[in-house]
């Protein structure tokens, strides 16, 4: 199929979409009149798409799974087994890079309760760690999804029970990387709630175990010593107890897989008289009924067990027989070996245990290799299954992964000794197994039996099916073919008198970069005059680090013809030749924030400020220059700085402060009027601390300094050392380099938050921090307000919901804070808090978010909950346009980068509002 077929097929279905499709008639809108300008790159991206579908789960009105579409990083998809009718479910973790849904577990009234992350902390100063997560519920269908309870780390546990789920988890007040909460869920937010333990029970997110018991649970928890002990609760002050002291009482074996068996649960946990090795307990929830009963250890590489009609299968380790098949009903007598695969002291690991009809299969080693084996419980009952692929003889070895029963057959994946193609097999009532179909690609796995057929999974070609017969499976879910992109993370823009001028890259050089032009048409949307220089203009620059000063255009470019490193130069629309303005121009890497260890030139006063090198430094930036866009207004104003690593530039006004770190813990302020007489240090040569985060308050500068987990210092500086003060120490202040605080009126204002409360916005006048009225999500959420912004006398910024979700917020002096818009069901508006940008002077601003059924999308807000609105759903239904950066007013247009099915991430434009 051509890429012009695809894209009309993918358009007939966004228009499907739109008539079909889950809108939220809470959602405000705005004017829908953002539109594409140009499609800079036609065709399919190149490469091979890979999807990865995998847990693929029958909700009888649709097959629920997960995939990575290579746009929204891996999400819920639902399918009814062909290409048209699958559809991404929802975008819960609002554009890239997906929520990554897991711990799937099915409810006893068939719906299906899962894990998925709902923000991704992206700030190269915020830990990884930052991330949260929460409990979902769901019947396939977007309405049906709900988010039940946040969390700050997935559960080590999700286990079904009657009504609901029980789970282990943290709460944002749990202190410590393996401290974990027991929780139970009934499927609705206000259904899900902590349980209380025992004093002395310590759950632990990595080795804790649980298992249901009628309408209990039972856990295994540490002990206030560190040793082990068996718990059960129904959730009730009366019904929580411990069952018993697992040995031994200091740190040993960790009790694990805990299993129910009829009115039981098996365990595996160390032996009782000091005995240093691992049987086989059960529990039938009273403390009589809990002891050892088999010794037995469990087997070297699969320590779990198959549950079926009363009877579990597992892999046991004998020092007499090694590792092989074992049975156990939960008695000691009704425990014994199944049968010695490899006689002796070999072992043959069984896996994969799965039964079909009277048997139970399993794979297991032998000397020729995995064979596939069957039993009815005994040994004389055991035996290896044959095979044939076509009328040759070739004995099946299993891959280890899921087998499928139905009424009258096994199926599973296998290749053989002479033929290694994977290929699906067959096995009936004979014990012979047959390949029903042709090789088939690699990797791939089979997941489960639907609308009479089998479904597979490959890496790298989707989702496949095959009837169970002979013949070869068919594809019936391609990944999808993703249209080229023209803008990606490194593509620049910037306004100059009304034109938006970007960089494409160069397509017969992926390191360069071309200079482009637009005035909001498609037809106004062409290549800008080529940068050149040198002698008749034969040397062509590759633009980089687009910035504009007295409406002259300044790029960052290589000339390796005419010697000399990456330079700054000034460049001519109307002729596109380039004057060199500085050579050796400082590159440290790039930041979201461009004031934040920039190497792009800063705006303070009508001059461009940047760095560059003297050589004299082994090649770090030490010099501070300054250009008004002329040759001769670009002058060093200092030499000698010698940073440990990047400076960190910040504008006041018409001057210029800039934070020199001398080593990791060390830093020294300086500022600049433009002069070289006027760049002077600040801080006196005894200051020893990190300076981080400057923000401009009238003609101050507000800075912080300290590190580690100390309370940080609010300092503030006039231009002059004697000005340079400290405000003083502000305990329970949370700046970060990319969102130091904001000035309102004549109070600064920064995220703030105390011991385990909630985060809240802090003000200081510069003498008294107070905090401002509310707080934001639950205790101990690790979103903090971010992106603060003023918006004509109040602020406005991302902070979390009471459910943990990133909302919008309004907030000003005296009167509790607004929410502006947040995301239906619980969920968050944004993966990431991104800026919110001004469209014009005294304008509304712009941002991207999801409300929960549109993706992320382009919203306004003038700064009230009926002015917040979506102003475009650019990729309909729950698909994410994802307009970012850079969103650049430019003339009466906002341009920005937004993505589509069917044209790939190109320029649109919104009207100004």
């Amino acid at each position: 199929m051509s890429s012009k077929s695809v894209k009309l097929l993918l358009a007939g279905a966004l228009v499907l979409g739109m008539a079909c499709g889950d809108k939220s008639p809470s959602t405000p809108e705005g004017p829908r009149d953002a539109y594409p300008v140009w499609d800079g790159q036609t065709g399919d991206r190149p490469g091979t798409r890979t999807s990865a579908p995998r847990d693929l789960m029958d909700l009888g009105t649709t097959l629920l799974f997960t995939q990575d579409d290579g746009v929204h990083g891996r999400e819920l998809w639902t399918t009814d087994g062909s290409a048209q009718g699958t559809a991404l479910l929802l975008d819960l973790l609002p554009g890239f890079p997906g929520s990554e849904p897991d711990t799937f577990t099915r409810a006893d009234d068939g719906s299906v309760y899962f894990v998925a992350r709902t923000t991704y902390a992206l700030d190269i100063v915020t830990p990884r760690d930052a991330d949260t997560f929460a409990l979902f519920r769901t019947r396939g269908t977007a309405e049906s999804t709900t988010q039940l309870l946040a969390l700050p780390r997935r559960p080590g546990f999700l286990v079904a029970a009657s009504g609901g789920v029980y789970l282990s988890a943290p709460d944002f007040t749990d202190s410590g990387e393996d401290a974990a909460s027991l929780w139970f869920s009934d499927g609705t937010p206000e259904g899900s709630r902590k349980l209380g333990l025992p004093a002395d029970a310590r759950l632990s997110l990595r080795d804790s175990s649980a298992a249901t018991l009628g309408n209990a649970v039972l856990v295994t928890a540490r002990t206030a010593v560190g040793g082990w002990q068996l718990v059960r609760t129904d959730g009730t002050p009366e019904g929580t107890r411990r069952l018993a002291l697992l040995p031994p009482t200091g740190v040993g074996a960790t009790p694990r897989r805990l299993t129910t068996l009829g009115g039981q649960v098996i365990f595996w946990a160390e032996a009782l008289g000091g005995l240093r090795k691992t049987v086989l307990w059960h529990s039938d929830g009273t403390e009589d009924g809990t002891f050892p009963f088999a010794d037995i250890a469990p087997g070297r590489d699969a320590d779990g067990f198959f549950v079926r009609d009363g009877v579990a299968f597992f892999s046991g380790e004998d020092p007499l027989t090694g590792s092989e098949p074992w049975r156990t009903d939960g008695t000691t007598e009704g425990t014994a070996l199944i049968a010695d695969m490899n006689p002796g002291t070999a072992s043959s690991h069984p896996i994969a245990f799965t039964r079909q009809g009277v048997h139970v299969y399993f794979a297991a080693s032998t000397e020729a290799g995995t064979r596939l084996f069957r039993t009815d419980g005994t040994q004389a009952g055991t035996t290896r299954m044959n095979g044939r692929v076509g009328g040759e003889r070739l004995d099946p070895s299993p891959t280890g992964g899921r087998m499928i029963a139905t009424d009258d057959a096994l199926f599973f994946l296998a290749t053989s000794l002479t033929d290694t193609s994977l290929r699906l097999w067959r096995a009936g009532a004979t014990a012979e197994a047959t390949a029903v179909s042709d090789a088939l690609p690699v990797p791939m796995s089979l997941e489960l039996r639907a609308r009479g057929v089998l479904y597979l999974a490959s890496l790298e070609d989707g989702l496949w099916t095959h009837n169970g017969s002979t013949g070869p499976a068919t594809q019936a879910v391609p990944p999808s073919p993703l249209p080229a992109d023209s803008w990606d993370g490194a593509t620049e823009a910037v306004d100059l008198g009304g034109t938006l001028y970007f960089t494409q890259r160069d397509p017969t050089r992926m390191d360069a970069w071309r200079l482009w032009k637009s005035d909001g048409t498609a037809e106004g949307t062409v290549q800008a005059k080529p940068p050149v220089t040198g002698p008749d203009g034969r040397v062509s620059l590759s633009p980089e680090l687009l910035t504009v000063v007295n409406g002259r255009l300044l790029l960052g470019a290589r000339a390796p013809e005419l010697g000399g490193a990456f330079s700054l130069w000034r460049y001519d629309p109307v002729t596109g030749n380039a004057t060199r303005l500085a050579s050796s121009l400082s590159r440290w890497f790039t930041a979201t924030d461009p004031l934040l260890f920039t190497f792009r030139p800063v705006i303070a006063g009508g001059q461009a400020y940047f760095m560059a090198t003297s050589g004299q430094s082994g090649g770090s930036p030490d010099e501070l220059w300054k250009t008004d866009g002329t040759e001769a207004g670009t002058v060093r104003l200092k030499t000698g700085l010698a940073p440990y690593y990047a400076t960190n530039l910040m504008p006041v006004g018409s001057r210029l402060f800039f934070a020199v770190s001398k080593s990791m813990n060390h830093a020294e302020l300086w500022t600049s009027d433009g002069t070289e007489a006027g760049t002077v240090r600040l801080t006196p040569p005894e200051f020893n601390s990190l300076i981080f985060g400057g923000a401009a308050m009238g003609n101050h500068l507000f800075f912080w300094t300290g590190s580690g987990g100390e309370s940080l210092t609010l300092w503030k500086s006039d231009g002059t050392p004697e000005g340079t003060v400290s405000v003083g120490v502000m305990p329970g202040a949370h700046p970060t380099l990319g969102d130091p605080g904001v000035a309102l009126g004549d109070a600064f204002y920064f995220p703030c938050g105390f011991g385990q409360g909630a985060p809240q916005v802090c003000r200081t006048d510069g003498q008294v921090m107070n905090p401002m009225a509310g707080s934001f999500g639950p205790e101990g959420t690790p979103l903090w307000p971010s992106h603060l912004t003023v918006q004509d006398g109040h602020l406005l910024f991302w902070a979390a919901t009471p459910t943990n979700g990133y909302g919008l917020w309004r907030a000003e002096p005296g009167s509790a804070p607004t929410l502006l818009m947040q995301a239906r069901a619980g969920m968050s508006a944004v993966a990431t808090p991104g800026p919110l940008v001004r469209s014009r002077p005294g304008g509304p601003f712009l941002f991207a978010a999801s409300d929960g059924a549109s993706g992320l999308e382009p919203w306004r807000t003038d700064g009230t909950p009926e002015g917040t609105v979506r102003v475009g759903d650019i990729a309909p239904g729950p698909q994410a346009s994802a307009p970012g950066g850079p969103m650049v007013p430019s003339g009466d247009r906002v341009y920005f980068p937004a993505w589509t099915p069917t044209q790939g991430r190109e320029l649109w434009a919104l009207p100004t509002p």
